[in-house]
């Protein structure tokens, strides 16, 4: 039987998938912590705003910028960040924020570089040392290279810390999700695809179109990985190649045939879980491999850690006191642990939680907006974003 064209367009997600994918969502809201500078009160005492971007447009940020000089804020470098600290709450001074940018992108070089410089201010860069490297082609336009990396540092107004090796999801359990379609993967990010099993080792970065997505989470937050099936992703993929990606996802029974291909080979051929002493190593090696990275290329151990995501595991913390880390950022969902630590007087590791940019128009200052349209545009923005596989 041949066939019949169909008109691209995408076919419904089946509302499994879709409501799962929004109650996680909705439940990683109700997890975060947010600090009271976000609702348009000025910062507790002791309490330091800390930001986190990841690409800037060049002009808005340096408006950005100048607002902050404007308003009487002084843009922290690290050092002054960790002494400020340390101090006992309470005694910090008024207006003054942390930048700070994750991944390493060329962006950073291109665009807030540029701006950091013609406003004096200051930022910290923190690096996922795997994609750092000229010699992996498909990363080169994407990511900085450690030259660039080195001009920053010479700069004076950058600081470098690590962001671990691979800033990598991994599958955590067998429950699917969905499956990589055009669209989803033209709408997220090269990290948002878990790292696939191989047979010839592990497969970082945007997957085939048909690809399978299992339930993830972030490698140093999780207590284990699932290995999936790589017989039900291979015939998955092949489904959707012999028709082309758009053809097949246009056609509305798309994904009932791929759950019964999926549900066959899976059958014959099931996933597992890693050893734990085998998925231990693998935590193990972010912090080794980003450590040496550093040594090689920057001249030093990183002490400061940005958690992808959020703050990780108990193994995960454990392990970054082990490798010399003595200062961990992580989302807003990691005030409370920050708290938490701070209560149980562990003075060994230090955890503070960051919120994204654009919540700086809200700090107290000239030209601030009004809280209640920025909550409202990023609960849109959280409506469309959430992703199929954590």
């Amino acid at each position: 039987m041949i066939d019949t064209p169909l008109p691209h367009r995408t076919a419904p997600e089946p509302l499994r998938f879709r409501s799962a994918r929004l109650a996680r969502g909705a439940l990683g809201l109700l997890r975060t912590c947010y600090p009271r500078f976000l609702w348009g009160f000025s910062p507790s005492g002791g309490e330091i705003p800390v930001y986190i971007f990841h690409e800037v447009e060049s002009e808005a940020f340096r408006r950005q910028l100048e607002r902050l000089r404007a308003g009487g804020y002084r843009t922290l470098s690290l050092d002054e960040f960790l002494c400020l600290a340390a101090r006992k709450s309470g005694s910090s001074p008024r207006r003054c924020v942390l930048l700070t940018f994750d991944d390493a992108r060329a962006n950073f070089h291109h665009d807030a570089l540029p701006a950091l410089r013609a406003t004096g201010a200051h930022a910290t860069l923190f690096v996922p040392t795997l994609w750092v490297s000229a010699q992996r082609p498909a990363a080169a336009e994407r990511f900085m290279s450690w030259s660039q990396l080195r001009e920053c540092l010479g700069s004076g107004l950058v600081d470098i810390g690590s962001h671990a090796h691979r800033h990598a999801l991994v599958y955590d359990g067998e429950r699917l999700t969905g499956f990589a379609t055009p669209a989803n993967l033209q709408r997220h990010d090269i990290y948002d695809w878990p790292v696939r099993h191989g047979d010839g080792g592990d497969i970082i970065g945007r997957p085939a179109a048909g690809t399978p997505v299992y339930r993830a989470a972030p490698l140093l937050a999780a207590r284990g990985r699932y290995l999936e099936s790589t017989a039900a992703r291979e015939a998955c993929v092949a489904l959707v190649e012999r028709a082309g990606a758009a053809e097949f996802f246009a056609r509305p029974d798309c994904y009932a045939r791929l759950l019964r291909v999926h549900a066959e080979r899976a059958a014959a051929h099931p996933g597992r879980f890693l050893p734990e002493e085998e998925f231990q190593a693998l935590v193990v090696s972010e912090f080794e491999l980003s450590r040496a990275a550093f040594e090689a290329n920057l001249g030093f151990a990183p002490t400061t850690f940005a958690y992808p995501w959020s703050v990780g595991s108990p193994l995960s913390l454990r392990l970054a006191r082990r490798f010399g880390i003595r200062w961990c950022f992580g989302g807003a969902v990691d005030y409370r642990l920050s708290r938490a630590l701070a209560r149980a007087g562990d003075g060994s590791l230090r955890v503070f939680g960051r919120v994204r940019g654009d919540w700086l128009e809200v700090l107290p200052g000239g030209g601030r907006a009004r809280v209640l349209p920025v909550l409202a545009r990023k609960l849109c923005g959280f409506a469309r974003q959430q992703h199929l596989a954590h």
